[in-house]
């Protein structure tokens, strides 16, 4: 289903100076950090299961854009605190004023089975998305009727309409909580996997609703393989109105597998939230000599919700920084555990 439809961009005045930034790392040891740039924002609906169109009642959700200098990506949050990062922010002179609004391409309707479950049933959770197009930089942008939020390089596929989603396969992934070695108490998060012949991204989707895309680089056939699992990380991030690290530091365990069906990598942490990435060539599992993740820096972010012009309305959202030298990625969590990763730069 397809709706031509724009959502107006929302602007801020003095957006900088609602941004925190942390400097202190685990270590004790201080950064300088760059700016960050708050460039645009949009109000994004989402239509639950069954609605045809748009209208009053529709659910809405404030996004928040930024540039992140000290990375090179560009940070999407949503109201919610689901983040997304993606490329194309390099030629971009913060902030956007004016931006260009969102352009719908699609809704979209995605089943997901719960962990262990073999079939799609009639009570099978459906969630709910819309395909839009962030004309600004060039990338593709997703939104769920939770509000949750994914992003992916745009340039790759300029994008059509009147295609079915199809599905390729699923996979069952265990996640152990941080600090935790042992697999006995792990929790298991049923995700299937999409090709969305609209925007030519592959569309991960969890039980939970949590997203993830990426574009579609290689044929999927044949059935399924099982994803194999590489290595572990513990994340620690700081609450928005936590300054230094201490020991009551939330730790979000994260797990890292490859997805050898269709050749990428995916990241789940404890809470269920997903990013996937491209996996290196000559990938094998589980991961040699594991190397630690590396902070690289921490910040506050904050996001407007919907109809809310001002950042004193704002939402904020701590979030931490790391690189994942073992598989060359970045990786940002926040504090609710919410997490997104971009190939390194």
């Amino acid at each position: 289903m397809s709706h031509p439809v724009r959502f107006g961009p929302r602007f801020a005045l003095l957006a900088f100076a609602v941004l925190c930034f942390s400097i202190v790392a685990a270590d004790g040891q201080e950064k300088q950090l760059k700016e960050l740039q708050w460039s645009h924002a949009f109000d994004l609906a989402c239509r639950k299961f069954g609605e045809t169109g748009f209208d009053k009642k529709t659910p809405r959700f404030g996004v928040e854009t930024f540039r992140d200098n000290n990375s090179g990506v560009g940070l999407y949050i949503s109201e919610k605190g689901t983040m997304a990062i993606a490329p194309n922010f390099a030629a971009v002179k913060p902030p956007l004023n004016p931006s260009k609004g969102p352009a719908h391409m699609t809704g979209l309707d995605l089943p997901a089975r719960k962990a262990g479950e073999k079939d799609f049933k009639k009570d099978t959770k459906i969630h709910c998305m819309e395909a839009f197009r962030d004309p600004n930089v060039d990338n593709w942008l997703f939104v769920t009727d939770q509000g949750y939020i994914a992003s992916t390089d745009g340039t790759k596929f300029p994008g059509v309409t009147n295609k079915q989603p199809k599905w390729a396969h699923s996979v069952d992934l265990q996640v152990r909580k941080g600090g935790v070695k042992e697999w006995k108490d792990a929790t298991k998060f049923g995700i299937e996997v999409y090709r969305d012949g609209n925007t030519g991204n592959l569309i991960y989707v969890t039980e939970h609703g949590h997203i993830a895309i990426i574009p579609e680089t290689k044929e999927i056939t044949g059935a399924g393989k099982s994803p194999e699992w590489l290595h572990g990380l513990d994340l620690r991030c700081r609450k928005h109105d936590e300054k230094p690290f201490t020991k009551d530091t939330r730790k979000f365990g994260v797990e890292v597998y490859s997805d050898i069906h269709t050749g990428n990598l995916i990241f789940i942490s404890e809470t269920g939230s997903i990013g996937v990435a491209p996996a290196p060539a000559g990938i094998a599992a589980p991961t040699a000599k594991t190397k630690e993740p590396v902070w690289t820096h921490g910040l506050n972010v904050k996001c407007r919700p919907f109809g809310k012009a001002e950042f004193d309305q704002a939402i904020p959202y701590g979030a931490e920084v790391f690189r994942d030298e073992n598989v060359g990625v970045v990786l940002y969590i926040n504090e609710l555990g919410n997490i997104a990763v971009l190939s390194a730069p």
